[in-house]
């Protein structure tokens, strides 16, 4: 079997935001340039959390979405990493030993904050240095910046948490969305006229609790939504607990069982306790009128 030209970009790619997209359109490039395959090197979990531990800071995407979209991309390869304390003690020759091994390396393409190696002892300097040893081109992309600061995932985080839908899903370059599968609730939504689709979230990271608007692809066929992420404190008999749900607008099937994703579009209002279900109904149909008139852009 013939050994494979390969060019690598290494990062947990949390998210696949629009500083990580310049590293793969750079890994891409330089592909062609060489004439090698570009594949992407990351990680089950995050390393930090691997050496550190702690709890767990959830990711923007599941890792399989985020595999996928790697590929969407334009990753040939994606080499998922099984990070651990053991492998954590390669110095940077070593851990440039052990890529070389995956094939021919011909380039590498990273951060301009990039570390590697036992105790993060590489940078950038160091792996130019080790490549002009070993055969293999370096390219340093810097990171994309909006509003005069860089594009990362914990900034995505923090916008997500402060209900800045719109500058997390400029920042990831698509609205950001959660998958859940649709189960059954107490049909309170149904109760003042508007069902609801309630979810069961696959490992992602909630936003900040409010009312969102929303779009969700069932079939070819896109459907504006509202989503009210929170503990429905108007209702007497309930037992508010934090629930994702939406209410698709237009849209008459069966959604119980179905795997739901939900395209985040703009943060309408916090949640709010309403002195009847009268008013909430009144301030629904607010919420659904101005949902109406929602640009559906940038869904995938």
């Amino acid at each position: 079997m013939a050994v494979k030209s390969i060019v690598f970009t290494i990062g947990v790619f949390d998210g696949v935001h629009l500083g990580h997209q310049a590293l793969l359109r750079e890994t891409v490039s330089l592909s062609k340039k060489l004439k090698a395959e570009p594949w992407v090197l990351t990680f089950h979990d995050h390393p930090v959390h691997v050496l550190k531990g702690g709890p767990k800071i959830p990711f923007l995407l599941t890792r399989q979405a985020t595999f996928d979209c790697l590929k969407l991309k334009g990753a040939k390869e994606v080499h998922v990493l099984n990070f651990t304390k053991v492998f954590s003690k390669k110095n940077p020759e070593q851990f440039v030993q052990w890529l070389r091994a995956k094939g021919h390396l011909k380039g590498i393409v990273v951060g301009d904050n990039f570390r590697f190696g036992k105790g993060a002892q590489g940078d950038v300097r160091l792996l130019t240095q080790l490549g002009k040893r070993h055969g293999f081109e370096v390219r340093v992309v810097k990171p994309v910046s909006l509003q005069g600061k860089a594009v990362s995932s914990s900034r995505i985080r923090e916008a997500l948490a402060q209900g800045k839908t719109d500058l997390a899903n400029r920042m990831l370059g698509r609205p950001y969305s959660i998958d859940g599968l649709v189960i059954h609730g107490k049909q309170m939504g149904r109760r003042i006229g508007f069902p609801t689709a309630n979810l069961k979230i696959h490992e992602a990271l909630l936003p900040k609790d409010g009312v969102y608007a929303c779009a969700v692809k069932l079939g070819k066929k896109y459907y504006r939504a509202g989503m009210n992420l929170g503990h429905r404190p108007t209702f007497k008999n309930d037992d508010h607990h934090r629930q994702a749900e939406v209410h698709l607008m237009h849209y008459y099937g069966q959604l119980y069982g179905k795997t739901m994703r939900v395209h985040l579009l703009d943060y309408l209002r916090s949640e709010k306790k309403f002195a009847s279900p009268a008013l909430l109904v009144k301030q629904i149909k607010k919420d659904l009128a101005k949902i109406e008139k929602v640009f559906l852009k940038g869904l995938s």
